[in-house]
């Protein structure tokens, strides 16, 4: 069981300087997030989207982002990824190579069966313990963060730190429930998209000598690329 202790959560908030509120260019984002997310619930196959990394722990710069994590149904991750990125593509709020600050970042997408994250973690990864823990959700269908916290809380101890997350609750710009199975029409569309876009995502992942923190697999999509948890580490833990 992966446990940090409020002597090294001191650590990481002065390693990585996380405010008690949010500044002014972070206020900004996050009014941002409150116009542009709220429709994203009009993807049936979306169970969940949060603000994750630098917005999540008020650690923003002015050339910073908004890191956007979303878990989708079973099979639908393909789909999900397609009409998300079409979406803020079309509204000029997409992330680019070229154009960073005050966009959205979408580089990290989970089936629901993906919900535990120790299969992704390094040993003593405590970067990705307070990731998880600082991840405020902001679209939460069928209590998919209650699923989430549980999914980790069998490998990662919380214990200490269940006012962050009850604090985190405090984002949620919608909470529903949501019944209903899709059409089978739709996995059809998901076999389409995933077989045009698959090719094109390992020829990106292959540009960067496929490192470990890129993962594109049946239900995780992860682009992250330069994933420094292993520096972190040694600088925390030594």
């Amino acid at each position: 069981m992966l446990l940090f202790k409020e002597e090294e959560h001191k650590k990481f908030i002065e390693y990585f300087n996380i405010k008690k509120e949010p500044w002014d260019y972070e206020k900004a984002l996050l009014k941002k997030v409150k116009l542009y997310i709220p429709f994203l619930v009009l993807f049936p196959w979306i169970l969940f989207v949060g603000i994750g990394n630098s917005l999540s722990m008020n650690t923003c710069h002015k050339d910073s982002d908004i890191d956007l994590f979303i878990i989708t149904k079973q099979k639908r991750l393909w789909l999900v990824r397609f009409f998300v990125t079409l979406y803020f593509f079309l509204l000029w709020q997409r992330k680019t190579e070229k154009k960073h600050a005050w966009k959205f970042c979408l580089s990290f997408f989970i089936a629901e069966e993906s919900m535990n994250f120790k299969k992704i973690s390094l040993e003593k990864d405590i970067y990705l313990f307070f990731r998880i823990l600082y991840m405020k959700p902001l679209i939460d269908i069928n209590d998919s963060y209650k699923k989430f916290i549980l999914e980790n809380k069998k490998w990662c101890n919380f214990d200490a730190f269940e006012e962050i997350i009850e604090n985190n609750k405090n984002y949620i710009l919608v909470k529903k429930d949501k019944k209903g199975k899709d059409w089978i029409f739709w996995n059809l569309i998901e076999k389409i998209i995933k077989r045009i876009w698959l090719p094109k995502t390992l020829r990106s992942s292959q540009r960067l000598w496929n490192p470990f923190w890129l993962i594109i697999d049946e239900n995780m999509l992860k682009f992250h690329n330069d994933d420094k948890r292993k520096i972190i580490k040694d600088d925390l833990l030594a």
